[in-house]
């Protein structure tokens, strides 16, 4: 069994989006970086996550309801909706009561 360490996962990510064309040319952070916590979407993967951090000229989400952290390009970023915030929290209008909706 192999077992492998966030800086392998994180090298196999990378070269994934490499592949999938998600990677651009290298190019200097973002001068304004949102404030840790922040929920974003991911427009290349369609996920929502928390920002975490700045790695480089990539920026760093993880899954609302916990999870392995992936690189994002800030390009790549879009501040979430309220549909996709209720989304990635698991409140939809379904699974909501009616007294607690927002």
């Amino acid at each position: 069994m192999t077992h492998r360490t966030e800086a392998d996962r994180s090298r196999r990510r990378t070269l994934h989006d490499a592949a999938a064309g998600l990677i651009t040319s290298p190019e200097p952070p973002p001068a304004n970086p949102p404030v840790l916590g922040t929920l974003l979407r991911d427009t290349a993967r369609d996920l929502v996550g928390e920002f975490r951090g700045v790695a480089g000229n990539r920026w760093t989400l993880r899954p609302t309801n916990g999870g392995p952290d992936w690189p994002v390009s800030p390009e790549h970023t879009e501040p979430a909706d309220i549909v996709a915030r209720l989304r990635a929290r698991g409140e939809t209008e379904e699974n909501t009561p009616q007294g607690h909706r927002q």
